[in-house]
């Protein structure tokens, strides 16, 4: 479990240092750097319908936030002059807190966008999965009339240019009908610098 003090930098809206390591596929001598942040996610009818019925029973409504993480590659010696070390971690207890604001010098943030496509760097990438239910999240794609699987896709970048794009699910129940893509223009909306 992550510590209350990495815990509550996210509650700031700021991006977080969460983790970095050395590339072992970089010949290049390469320190990934993961991010994280908690963005908004983009009002739907089912939230909507989550928020009234919390109201409605006075119990606590569901989070409007998500968890996001991006990966961006520092040098090695750019790495160790930022954090000190090679390696380390900023979400265990003790752990000292760094802010990609802080380190890149601006307001930063991460991007979100959702589509279709797998990436095609990554060997690995599997499609968004509800985590409730465990199955892979899909939604109607225009090109092709068929229900498929979605892809999320992040990137660390300035904050007044973050433009997340969302997929609306196609419920596994309900024929598909048309496909909603929504568009948050962030403008450093819920970001703080």
């Amino acid at each position: 479990m992550a510590s209350t003090a990495y815990q509550n930098a996210l509650t700031t809206g700021k991006t977080v240092v969460r983790r970095w390591w050395v590339n072992p596929r970089s010949t290049k001598n390469q320190v990934s750097v993961q991010f994280a942040q908690q963005i908004e996610r983009p009002a739907t009818a089912g939230s909507i319908e989550s928020k009234m019925i919390a109201f409605e029973q006075g119990t606590p409504e569901l989070g409007n936030t998500t968890g996001v993480t991006a990966i961006r590659s520092l040098s090695a010696e750019q790495a160790v002059k930022i954090f000190g070390a090679m390696e380390g971690t900023c979400y265990n207890d003790g752990d000292k807190l760094h802010y990609a604001d802080d380190v890149y010098g601006f307001a930063t943030g991460i991007e979100v966008v959702e589509n279709f496509e797998r990436n095609p760097y990554s060997s690995s990438q599997e499609p968004k999965v509800n985590p409730s239910t465990g199955e892979v999240v899909k939604a109607l794609n225009p090109a092709t009339g068929t229900s498929m699987p979605v892809y999320r896709h992040t990137k660390l970048t300035a904050a007044e240019a973050i433009n997340h794009s969302f997929l609306q699910a196609t419920p596994a129940s309900a024929a598909p009908a048309t496909q909603i893509v929504e568009t948050l223009q962030m403008e450093g909306a819920g970001l703080q610098s």
